[in-house]
C-alpha cells in the first residue's frame, strides 16, 4: 500500500476573534476523535493511531489544503491518546487569514481537516477487532501507526454531513479598518503617494489592493495608513527579488550577455538598498510595494533598451529551467526513485519530465562540464578518449557565470541528492520491528552518553503546615548510550557513465539502502538478545518453569501477565509496584500462530463456551513477530523465550540514538576519482543500540 498524505476532517472549529486590540483571532478545533474516517486515495478506512503521532516543527494553517493561501499556525496540540484538539493564532499577513475570519464573524460554516504524514501502516483484515485510541476498531480498516503532523486546512464544507463548526459570535473584522467610501485617489493619497504619478502596472496593483481592503470590509471611516511592521516589509522585499528574477529569466538571451550581467547585478543591488531604506526609514508596505513595482518596470525598460541595440533579428527559443532542483527531479525520474511527488513540488516534477524527460548521467556532466567553461560540441558524447577531461570540468568549480552557472555549482550535491533518495527507499522498504520496543533519542557527537533510569523517588508527599518541599531522590541506576558510524563506498563506473546506464542507482536501494537497514537491525537485535543480565528473577522481570510456556490455554500468558503487574521499582523503599497496562507481546515464529489465537479468540482453546473458560485477554496483547528471536545465527536465541511489554512512550527496554536525529542513511559526496575514472560516493549510518528500562516489560523463558 502506498502511503499517502492523510487530510482528517475536524470534528468541531471555534473562531474568535481577539478581546483587546492588536491582538490577533485565534482558532480551537477539536480535529480528531479517534475513529476510522474514510480519506481520499485510500482504498479502506484509515485510523491515525494517537500514540504513534509526532508534531511537526510548525504545524501551518491554510484554505483549501494550499500552502499559497496561509492562515496561521498552531500554537497548542492536544493529545491525549483518545482525541486531538488544536489551538492556534491567525498569524499570516494574508487574504487568505481576512477571508477566514471575515467570513467566520458573519457566519460561514467553516470545515477542516487535519494533513498528516504516515510512515508506517498496518493493514488489519476483516473479522479482527483491536483496541487503538481508547476504542474498538473493527476491520478491515488501515491504522497509521506512525504518522507526522504538519498542518491544518479550512474548507467551505466537508465529506462528512455530521461535521460540526462552531463559529464564535464575538468574531469581528479586525484586519482591517477601511473606508468602503473613500475614493481611490484619496486612499492613494492617504497611503502616502502620489495618484497622478502612478503608472499603469501601479495603478491597477494598488486598485487590487483597494478593492480587497477597502471595498470588503463595508466601513465608513476615515482611512489611516498601515503603520510600519518590519515582517512585512521583508516579505515585501522577497516577493520583489522574486519578481526580479521572473524578469530576468524572461528577457535573457535577448540582451547582450555582458549589458544583462550588468542590468541584473545593479538590480540586485537596488533591491537591498531599497529594502534598507525601507526598513531604517519605517515604511508602511504599500509604500514599498509601489516602489518595487516601479523598480521592476524601470529594469525591464533596462533591458529592452539593452536588446534594442542587438544586432540581428531576435529568435525566440523556450528556455530550459536548470535549476538544480529540476534537474535533480529529472534525474530521479530516469533512476526510478519511488515517492518522487512527495519530495518534489508538482511544478518542478512537470518542468522536469517536459524539458529532461529521460535523462541519463552523461547529458548532466556535460551540461556541468559547458557551465564551467569547457567547450561541448552539439551532440557530443562522452566516451574513453575524453571521460577524463569533461569528469574534471564538470566536477570543478565554475571559473564564469553564465545560463548554466548554477547546475555547475551543484553537479555534485545533485548526484548525491538522487543517491541519498535511492538509498533511503531501499532502507525504507525493510522491516523495522524494532521500533516497536524503541524509543528514538538524538545525540550530538559520538562521545558516551549516561542516561540515568526512570526509577527515581519522584512522588508527591503532601506539604506539612510549615510549607516545607521535600526533594525527590534521583535514582543511581543508569545506562550508556553511544553512536557510531557504519559506512560502505559505491560508484558510477567507466562503464556506467560511457554506458549511460543509471542502473548503479538501482544498486543503492536494492543493496546498500536496504544493506544499511539489514545491519541496523541486526545491530539492534543483537543487543536485545544479549539480555540475561537484563532480564533477572530478582528484578522481577523475568519467570521460568514448564507453566511459563507461551500456550493457547492462557496459563503462560496469565503468569506474565502476573509478573508484569507485580514488577517494583527499586527506588526509594523499592516496594511500589510499576503499574501500567502491557501493550505488546514480543515472540518468535514458532509462538506466532498461539499468540495470534489469545488475541483473536474469545475462548480458550480446550474449554467450553462458559464463562469460566472464557478468553480473557482478547484483543489485549498485540502480537509482534521477531525472527531474530529464534534465529540460531544470533546468541541468545530461543525458540520458546516470549516478551511482555508496554508501550515505549515512557518505558521502553531499548533505545536507539542517532547522531543530530538522522535516521535514515545518506550520501555525503560525490568526487571524481582520475584513477579508475569514475565517480566515487560515501554512503555512511551514525547511530546506536542500547538497552534502557528493564521495568518496560518482562521476558518468559517458555520452559523449565
Amino acid at each position: 500500500m502506498k502511503l499517502e498524505n492523510i487530510s482528517i476532517l475536524a470534528e468541531s472549529i471555534n473562531v474568535a476573534a481577539a478581546a483587546e486590540e492588536g491582538k490577533k483571532p485565534t482558532f480551537d478545533v477539536l480535529a480528531y476523535n479517534g475513529g476510522p474516517l474514510n480519506v481520499a486515495r485510500y482504498d479502506l478506512p484509515v485510523v491515525l493511531d494517537l500514540a504513534g503521532v509526532e508534531n511537526g516543527k510548525s504545524v501551518i494553517a491554510n484554505l483549501h489544503h494550499k500552502n499559497d493561501q496561509l492562515v496561521g499556525h498552531a500554537t497548542r496540540i492536544e493529545n491525549d491518546g483518545k482525541s486531538l484538539k488544536m489551538q492556534g493564532v491567525v498569524s499570516a499577513v494574508s487574504d487568505s487569514a481576512k477571508q477566514f475570519v471575515e467570513s467566520a464573524a458573519n457566519g460561514f460554516p467553516w470545515s477542516a481537516s487535519i494533513e498528516a504524514k504516515p510512515s508506517k501502516l498496518e493493514e488489519i483484515p476483516e473479522g479482527r477487532v483491536i483496541m487503538v485510541n481508547g476504542q474498538s476498531v473493527a476491520g478491515p480498516v488501515y491504522v497509521a501507526r506512525k504518522s507526522r503532523l504538519y498542518g491544518v486546512a479550512f474548507l467551505p464544507h466537508g465529506a462528512d454531513e455530521n461535521t460540526v463548526v462552531n463559529v464564535a459570535a464575538s468574531a469581528v473584522d479586525h484586519l482591517h479598518e477601511r473606508s468602503a467610501n473613500m475614493p481611490f485617489n484619496q486612499w492613494v493619497e492617504a497611503m502616502g503617494f502620489d495618484a497622478e504619478s502612478l503608472t499603469e502596472v501601479q495603478r491597477q496593483r494598488l486598485q487590487d489592493k483597494f478593492a480587497v481592503e477597502i471595498k470588503a470590509s463595508g466601513k465608513t471611516e476615515d482611512i489611516t495608513a498601515s503603520d510600519f511592521d518590519a515582517d512585512d516589509i521583508k516579505a515585501a522585499a522577497s516577493e520583489h527579488v522574486s519578481e526580479l528574477e521572473l524578469a530576468f529569466a524572461e528577457l535573457e538571451g535577448e540582451v547582450p550577455a555582458k549589458k544583462f550581467a550588468e542590468i541584473k547585478a545593479g538590480a540586485l543591488k537596488a533591491s537591498r538598498e531599497l529594502k534598507a531604506k525601507a526598513l531604517k526609514e519605517r515604511w508602511n508596505a504599500p509604500r514599498f510595494e509601489v516602489e518595487a513595482v516601479k523598480a521592476v518596470a524601470g529594469v525591464k525598460l533596462d533591458m529592452i533598451r539593452a536588446s534594442a541595440s542587438h544586432e540581428g533579428p531576435a529568435i525566440h527559443m523556450p528556455k530550459k529551467d536548470t535549476s538544480p532542483q529540476v534537474i535533480e527531479a529529472a534525474l530521479a525520474m530516469s533512476a526510478r526513485v519511488p515517492g518522487l511527488e512527495d519530495q518534489y513540488k508538482p511544478e518542478v516534477l512537470e518542468a522536469a519530465d517536459s524539458q529532461y524527460r529521460n535523462i541519463g548521467i552523461q547529458q548532466i556532466l556535460l551540461m556541468a562540464a559547458a557551465s564551467n567553461g569547457h567547450h561541448v560540441s552539439p551532440g557530443e558524447r562522452i566516451h574513453t578518449g575524453n571521460l577524463r577531461t569533461i569528469l574534471a570540468a564538470a566536477m570543478a568549480p565554475p571559473i564564469h557565470a553564465n545560463s548554466f552557472s548554477t547546475l555547475g555549482v551543484s553537479v555534485s550535491n545533485i548526484l548525491s541528492n538522487v543517491a541519498t533518495k535511492e538509498l533511503v527507499a531501499g532502507y525504507q522498504e525493510v522491516d523495522d520491528t524494532w521500533r516497536e520496543i524503541s524509543q528514538i533519542k538524538s545525540v550530538r557527537d559520538f562521545k558516551q552518553v549516561t542516561t540515568y533510569r526512570l526509577l527515581d523517588d519522584m512522588q508527591y508527599e503532601q506539604v506539612g503546615p510549615g510549607g516545607e518541599i521535600k526533594h525527590g531522590a534521583v535514582s543511581q541506576e543508569s545506562y550508556t548510550r553511544q553512536v557510531k558510524t557504519y559506512a560502505k563506498m559505491f560508484a558510477l563506473t567507466r562503464e556506467d557513465i560511457i554506458n549511460d546506464d543509471l542502473g548503479a542507482f538501482d544498486d543503492l536501494r536494492t543493496r546498500l539502502g536496504a544493506g544499511a537497514a539489514m545491519k541496523m537491525r541486526d545491530v539492534f537485535w543483537t543487543a536485545f538478545l544479549d539480555n540475561a543480565s537484563f532480564f533477572t528473577s530478582g528484578r522481577g522481570n523475568y519467570i521460568t518453569g514448564s507453566t511459563t510456556t507461551l500456550l493457547t490455554d492462557g496459563v503462560g500468558l496469565g503468569l506474565g501477565v502476573k509478573a508484569f503487574r507485580t514488577m517494583t521499582s527499586p527506588s526509594a523503599d523499592g516496594s511500589k509496584r510499576i503499574g501500567g497496562e502491557p501493550e505488546i507481546l514480543l515472540v518468535p515464529p514458532e509462538l506466532e500462530a498461539a499468540a495470534r489465537q489469545l488475541y483473536v479468540a474469545t475462548n480458550l482453546v480446550g474449554g467450553s463456551s462458559t464463562v469460566a473458560n472464557a478468553n480473557i485477554y482478547v484483543n489485549r496483547f498485540r502480537p509482534v513477530v521477531v525472527p531474530q528471536l529464534s534465529d540460531a545465527s544470533f546468541t541468545g536465541n530461543s525458540a520458546t523465550a516470549w516478551y511482555m511489554f508496554r508501550s515505549p512512550a515512557l518505558y521502553a527496554p531499548m533505545v536507539v540514538s542517532f547522531l543530530n536525529g538522522q535516521q535514515a542513511p545518506t550520501v555525503e559526496s560525490a568526487d571524481a576519482d582520475f584513477n579508475t575514472l569514475g565517480i566515487q560516493f560515501r554512503g555512511y549510518h551514525d547511530f546506536g543500540v542500547d538497552k534502557a528500562e528493564y521495568v518496560a516489560g518482562i521476558k518468559s523463558k517458555g520452559a523449565a
